[in-house]
């Protein structure tokens, strides 16, 4: 709490102020530099000093040591990592070192990163520009599959490993969506387009830029056949003012093997990386048809470990 300064205050003398009129106390702080005014009456005068208001307490912050109570989807995954980038310390759940799940859509944010930077001192064309934006905005997989080609297809793969420094990702022949990667290793991700590794300098506040401006949402309105809505996830259990300073990208598919949503969220800010992975049975309606259901459940545990995560300081 902040302290304050309250004056210590001394009835010094009645002062006469006019005929008829009721002689009033007056106070001031007696201080080594007060001085007397002179007069009959002998009067002290100093001024008080000003009460300070009390200090606002800051914003609140996300902290990795705070701790995380998720259950277990029943025949699913879950899996968290936090990386503080003012402490360089990385947290999470227990299985967040060894427990994969397939990319999907996040791995776009290094599709896009790896483009772009190995453009070099080369402009990239109004149709290269429009396939990065869509492939992060609107989750378009047949941008990110251009991108895939023109990043060499797997090749791509091992430079994310290799630059990013990723210790539990495995490529796949059937493409980029079927990358397997540790919640830890998405983090490291993050970190990498977030510290410009990615995309190198002259693209790293680009692609930040377009990963703030994701759109859609997890209704079957929002979700298509090769686009999807994707601002849900981590962005809604954030305090209000971290929002607007946080870059997501999402991945999420329903997986005709296992038949669950697998599910990846991930968000940048320049203070912290945070990845949250999650494999979800469906919910079927009552015609039998999947639904959006288990992608928005999925979602909501996203938004539960953002909350659970959110560290509010006490006033100075």
């Amino acid at each position: 709490m902040a302290r304050r300064n309250f004056p210590l205050v001394l009835a010094t003398c009645a002062v006469i102020v006019g005929v008829g009129l009721v002689g009033t106390a007056v106070y001031a702080k007696l201080s080594p530099t007060a001085k007397h005014t002179g007069g009959s009456g002998g009067g002290v005068s100093a001024s008080a000093s000003p009460t300070k208001s009390p200090e606002p307490p800051p914003p609140p912050t996300l902290n990795g040591d705070l701790p995380v109570t998720v259950t277990t989807p029943t025949g699913g995954f879950f899996a968290w990592a936090f990386y503080d980038r003012r402490t360089n310390k990385m947290t999470g759940s227990a299985n967040s070192a060894t427990k994969t799940n397939s990319t999907e859509s996040m791995i776009k944010t290094w599709l896009v990163s790896d483009y772009l930077r190995r453009l070099g001192a080369k402009e990239p064309t109004t149709t290269a520009l429009n396939y990065v934006k869509t492939a992060i905005i609107n989750s378009n997989d047949n941008s990110a599959s251009w991108l895939y080609r023109q990043d060499g297809g797997s090749a791509a793969i091992s430079r994310m490993v290799k630059t990013c420094g990723l210790k539990g990702t495995k490529a796949n022949s059937l493409g980029w969506a079927y990358t397997t990667m540790t919640a830890q290793d998405a983090v490291r991700l993050g970190l990498c387009v977030g510290d410009g590794r990615a995309a190198g300098e002259k693209w790293t506040d680009h692609v930040l830029s377009l990963m703030k401006q994701v759109q859609g949402t997890t209704a079957a309105k929002d979700q298509q056949k090769t686009t999807g809505g994707g601002h849900w996830g981590i962005i809604d259990g954030l305090p209000k003012n971290l929002v607007p300073e946080t870059s997501i990208k999402n991945g999420w598919t329903m997986l005709y093997k296992d038949v669950l949503w697998h599910v990846n969220c991930l968000a940048v800010h320049d203070d912290w990386v945070l990845a949250v992975q999650v494999r979800i049975k469906p919910v079927k309606s009552a015609s039998g048809q999947k639904d959006s259901a288990g992608l928005a459940a999925a979602a909501k545990v996203c938004a539960t470990v953002a909350k659970q995560l959110t560290y509010q300081a006490p006033a100075a």
